[in-house]
């Protein structure tokens, strides 16, 4: 009977998760970077002047130190994607801007 119960429980929970108009959560991740401020970087700048504009970036790869990545997802709490946003800023040896760029 309690088996039965709790199987029964768990198939009307599963059965109204997917139900249309249920309030869905949008969980957002990582930088989100506007246009105005990413045309404020310019190349020549140093690296201080890039984190205070944008922040910290999310990936600072251990073999690449001087490429730092800014990545921005935005889901729903059912696993559907709403927005993916990646900037990606390159410095030269002197820690100075050589490239900016967003990858779609």
């Amino acid at each position: 009977m309690q088996i039965s119960s709790l199987l029964f429980m768990v198939g009307i929970v599963s059965a109204c998760s997917n139900m249309p108009g249920l309030h869905k959560t949008v969980i957002l991740q990582g930088n989100q970077v506007e246009d105005t401020r990413l045309e404020q970087i310019q190349p020549g700048m140093a690296q201080v002047d890039v984190q205070r504009i944008l922040g910290t970036p999310l990936v600072r790869d251990a073999y690449h130190p001087d490429v730092w990545h800014y990545t921005f997802m935005s889901t729903l709490s059912t696993g559907e994607q709403i927005a993916h946003q990646n900037v990606k800023v390159t410095f030269d040896k002197n820690k100075k801007v050589q490239s900016v760029e967003r990858i779609q």
